[in-house]
């Protein structure tokens, strides 16, 4: 089971529109069209459900501002009882959802906020275990907490109300297209090998050098392959990217459970990644995907024998239940819990 939450909203909540206050550092803007896609997704699938949604996403600019500006949104815009839930997406956006108490407070953690940010030789920063030990502390004081994955519930501590949500999927948006009409309209080469990085390789929690140097140990075995890099791009661009490459290579240290999988499974491509998050779980027994060891030589010839693969995965069929619609019924399924507790007078704000 993905998701300790009902799958599907009750007969009840499906005649209720919830009124909801998003807090976010990270959404799509016309200069950053990738950052926070999957947030986006989740607020419209939200949206066409039934909800109701109002987003406090500040302006880029010095973070004490943008964190100054959040809290006082946050708190003049729940200190009439407009809004039934605040959620916060990410650990220091839910502790800013989390400067009122006037409105119960779902927190969606989605991976470093809780396991750390990773430095270059694999260990954690200051700032990122940081905001990890107030991110585990903030567990025990919001009304519930969604995660990615279990490894992600396991970090929490003991957090009660804690519920493994994955970000959906928009089907629609990531689909299957022929190779060679994808390859045509990027201008790639249609007898090439194109390995995908669907990450920014500055981040260093998403060990690049690991995918360049599995890249090598290809070209080492004989297999010309080249790495292609896909950062920064509209969703609309990232699908053509997907559906020319050969494969998505995923080497992260650490993640939550993440997208660029189950999207590029969801355009049935082959999927090579090492055993974190919820890849493995996410992947299962899907023929042309693999997961491996952090070993260049392991990511290399699970890389060769997925280009010998030569038909789609079924990669989309194996994920149905990612659905963003799915995924948005398990989400509202908790706002349902936690106003229910409310209304039944055993809701608590824990000081």
């Amino acid at each position: 089971m993905y998701s300790d939450a009902k799958t599907n909203v009750d007969d009840s909540s499906k005649n209720k529109s919830y009124r909801v206050l998003m807090v976010t550092g990270i959404y799509p803007t016309e200069s950053r069209p990738d950052k926070g896609t999957f947030i986006k997704s989740q607020v419209d699938s939200l949206i066409a459900a039934g909800i109701e949604v109002e987003i406090i996403h500040p302006k880029p600019g010095p973070v004490a501002f943008r964190y100054a500006t959040a809290i006082t949104q946050v708190f003049l815009k729940t200190l009439k009882g407009h809004f039934d839930i605040v959620h916060g997406h990410y650990g220091q956006w839910c502790f800013t959802a989390r400067m009122q108490w006037t409105t119960p407070v779902v927190a969606s953690f989605l991976g470093s906020d809780l396991l750390g940010v990773v430095t270059v030789d694999g260990g954690n920063s200051t700032f990122g275990t940081l905001v990890a030990r107030i991110s585990r502390w903030l567990c025990h004081r919001v009304d519930a907490v969604i995660v990615k994955s279990e490894g992600m519930k396991k970090a929490a501590l003991g957090a009660k109300n804690i519920f493994i949500i994955p970000n959906g999927v928009d089907f629609e948006l990531f689909r299957p297209i022929p190779r060679a009409e994808a390859r045509a309209a990027l201008g790639w080469d249609q007898d090439r090998y194109y390995v995908l990085f669907g990450s920014d390789p500055q981040r260093t929690v998403k060990n690049f050098p690991l995918a360049q140097a599995a890249i090598e140990q290809l070209h080492r075995r004989g297999v010309s392959a080249e790495l292609v890099v896909a950062n920064g791009l509209p969703q609309a661009q990232i699908v053509l990217y997907m559906n020319a490459s050969n494969a998505l290579i995923l080497t992260s240290f650490t993640e939550g459970s993440p997208n660029i999988v189950k999207e590029t499974m969801a355009c049935n491509i082959p999927v090579v990644s090492v055993d974190v998050g919820d890849v493995a779980q996410v992947i299962g027994r899907t023929e042309g995907c693999a997961v491996c060891s952090h070993d260049p030589e392991a990511l290399a010839a699970a890389l060769e024998q997925t280009f010998r693969h030569t038909k789609p995965t079924t990669g989309r069929s194996h994920i149905q239940h990612l659905d963003s619609s799915i995924v948005a019924g398990q989400v509202i399924a908790v706002y349902e819990k936690i106003l229910t507790r409310k209304e039944s007078h055993v809701f608590i704000a824990h000081a």
